[in-house]
């Protein structure tokens, strides 16, 4: 009798080392986990092949997780704590790995963490920055449970977050990635379909005329219904009051396209205009930013958290002094007294600490659809926001809404938008915000 087939248990090590690829640009960041095995096989992947080619240090602060402490041959008991508490060099705690380069272990040290004492201490502020002057790496692996792990994360480039558990107070922004166990598909036994009676299969038959019928009208909607919702259309515009919320919604974010949409993409971007000068008067251009996080993924984790209580919530590319960051923006109002009374209500709801988000001044958007009735309206922002889309809707005057994707201050920002829109036929229309929030 054969054995059953036993289940291949996950590679943490090769899911670091595949994540390493995205890190070039980082210097320090701190690997967070509830397993210290997991977690520290996940630093140690990137230690690999970051170390390949430049300084890379793996440091411990699980008081020992044993993938890390594997790696170290030497019997000296200096690490993390000697040198954060006691001052001794970092130069003199790191153990060099014999097959990787350029990559060094950094021990727990001669006493296990005291986290409240450690997380807090302000020498990894200067710690951190003599990596990033020369060009290194430091990869921390800690436990996601420990007390102040926050103040760690923010004296870094951001967080990996390992497994299901997030520290509760770990802000969204500094979220780089997360790695996750992938989780099987349940597998459904199958029974033997019962004899049908003869009016079961007229009924069936009936019904698959229906469905055919239907996958007809869906594939003529997609064929002229692509990301360019807005005016002017060609062809008749489709009655939103029937739309299903599962209808394909075309990515903006894909990393994929042919070679012909690129031109068209590159071609529209060049030629960016707002199609609606005439409703700049009337614009809601008055909105709250809440954060700006460092990733588009911390942006979008904060819009599936956060984004069915904000009115028109949204995120837009920006850059800050040469850096692309994300600012997740909140409102669309004519008048600034609007915007400030929506931030003081964020603060007292605490949705954004108390002294942070500012009103700021936002008249552009894309729309990417227009005529769609209030019955529909919901369904199809949270459809847009599950697949990590930033729309939101702005009801018009004829009670209809407008869905708006991205706020711009100018026509130059929305460019930096607009470029990564990869969808096929032709550009969303770049447009003046007009209506009021949901």
């Amino acid at each position: 009798m054969t054995a059953p087939p036993t289940k291949r248990p996950f590679d943490w090590q090769a899911a670091g080392e595949e994540l390493a690829h995205n890190l070039d640009g980082y210097h320090a960041i701190v690997v967070l986990g509830a397993d210290p095995v997991a977690t520290g096989k996940v630093a140690v992947g990137i230690g690999r092949v970051q170390g390949a080619f430049r300084r890379t240090a793996v440091g411990d602060l699980f008081a020992e997780s044993p993938p890390i402490q594997d790696l170290v041959h030497i019997e000296d008991p200096h690490g993390l704590v000697d040198t954060l508490l006691y001052g001794v060099s970092i130069n003199a705690i790191a153990h060099p790995v014999a097959d990787v380069a350029e990559l060094f272990v950094l021990p727990s040290g001669t006493e296990p963490p005291d986290y409240d004492e450690i997380l807090t201490n302000p020498r990894w502020a200067r710690l951190t920055a003599g990596f990033a002057e020369v060009g290194a790496l430091l990869v921390l692996a800690a436990p996601a449970s420990a007390p102040h792990i926050e103040d760690l994360v923010a004296a870094t480039d951001g967080a990996i977050v390992v497994g299901e558990m997030a520290p509760r107070k770990l802000p969204v922004a500094s979220v780089i990635y997360a790695v996750r166990e992938p989780r099987p598909a349940p597998r459904i036994p199958q029974a033997a379909p019962p004899q049908k009676k003869w009016w079961q299969q007229r009924a069936a038959a009936i019904a698959g005329i229906g469905l055919t019928l239907s996958a007809a009208a869906i594939s003529a909607w997609l064929a002229y219904r692509p990301m360019a919702g807005g005016p002017p259309r060609l062809g008749p515009r489709p009655d939103s009051a029937h739309r299903s919320a599962g209808a394909q919604v075309v990515r903006v974010d894909s990393t994929t396209q042919d070679s012909n949409a690129g031109t068209t993409a590159s071609a529209a971007t060049d030629d960016l205009r707002i199609s609606n000068p005439q409703d700049s008067a009337q614009a809601a251009a008055f909105a709250v930013e809440l954060l700006a996080a460092n990733t588009q993924a911390g942006a979008i984790l904060k819009l599936q958290q956060d984004g069915s209580s904000l009115p028109a919530s949204t995120f837009s590319p920006a850059l800050v002094q040469g850096a692309q960051w994300y600012k997740v923006i909140a409102g669309a109002y004519v008048n600034r007294n609007s915007a400030d009374s929506l931030l003081g209500t964020l603060r007292r709801r605490k949705a954004v600490e108390a002294g942070s988000g500012t009103v700021v001044r936002l008249p552009l958007a894309f729309l990417i659809d227009s005529g769609v009735t209030s019955s529909a309206v919901r369904a199809m922002v949270d459809e847009y926001i599950d697949r990590g889309q930033p729309v939101y809707a702005l009801r018009q005057a004829d009670g209809t809404s407008w869905l708006l994707v991205g706020a711009f201050a100018s026509v130059d920002q929305a460019r930096l938008y607009a470029a990564s829109i990869r969808a096929p036929g032709p550009m969303p229309a770049l447009v003046y915000r007009k209506g009021r929030t949901f």
